[in-house]
């Protein structure tokens, strides 16, 4: 497992580090967000999960 510190927009940077260490998958948290708060904050999971050239997996993170 490794670890790095990076500034950006969320979703795109989680993205684009995992594009550029080459990973086979990305683990993230959810806070599990209704639908109406998802659609005014917006997730990054989902969008991860959207755009991520490799598996996403998304575990429910309890508040």
């Amino acid at each position: 497992m490794t670890y790095h510190v990076v500034e950006g927009r969320p979703a795109q940077t989680i993205v684009q580090q995992a594009t550029d260490l080459g990973v086979d998958m990305i683990i993230m948290g959810s806070r599990g967000l209704s639908d109406l708060k998802s659609l005014v904050v917006g997730s990054v999971s989902h969008k991860v999960s959207h755009i991520a050239p490799c598996p996403v997996i998304t575990l429910h993170v309890p508040d």
